[in-house]
């Protein structure tokens, strides 16, 4: 997203629509637990200031939901997301921040260890390639090994 022709809100307009593809889950490093088809749509709010990613998929064949709201904080200058989902988030809100990539934007959050130990991190990388939409998720350990989570593969659904 190079400044001279765009802003993240612009960025955030070439999103808006109905998505549908692919999400691959990796529940310990290279192993790939479970694939699916997702579909979800992708709506600005407030005049363009936000967007909002609703989707559904299954892992192991139980539906899964989440919502993924995202904006660009003019005043602190940075991408700020939160994320809920019935799968990975339990009843929580993860709020994540972060800055542009090339074809998108790059935002880390934090979660509790359910053991109790030091609190993990998660990165969601959004990149935008013509009609091809990719979201990855990267589980970063308190130690600071990232290894991949989630990977969902979208194409727009032309009408």
């Amino acid at each position: 997203m190079s400044h001279e022709t765009s802003t993240p809100h612009h960025f955030f307009a070439r999103l808006a629509g109905n998505w549908r593809g692919t999400s691959k889950l990796w529940l310990e490093p290279g192993k790939l637990a479970d694939e699916s088809p997702v579909v979800g749509t992708i709506q600005l709010l407030l005049e363009g200031r936000f967007a909002l990613y609703l989707y559904q998929g299954s892992i192991e064949g139980e539906p899964q939901h989440g919502m993924f709201t995202f904006g660009y904080n003019t005043t602190l200058e940075q991408f700020e997301a939160s994320w809920v989902d019935s799968f990975h988030n339990n009843t929580g809100i993860m709020f994540c921040t972060g800055h542009e990539i090339e074809n998108g934007f790059s935002v880390t959050g934090s979660f509790p260890d359910p053991s109790g130990g030091p609190d993990w991190s998660w990165r969601t990388e959004v990149e935008l390639l013509d009609d091809e939409l990719t979201i990855t998720a990267y589980n970063i350990a308190p130690e600071g090994e990232e290894t991949k989570a989630t990977e969902t593969k979208l194409s727009r659904i032309k009408k």
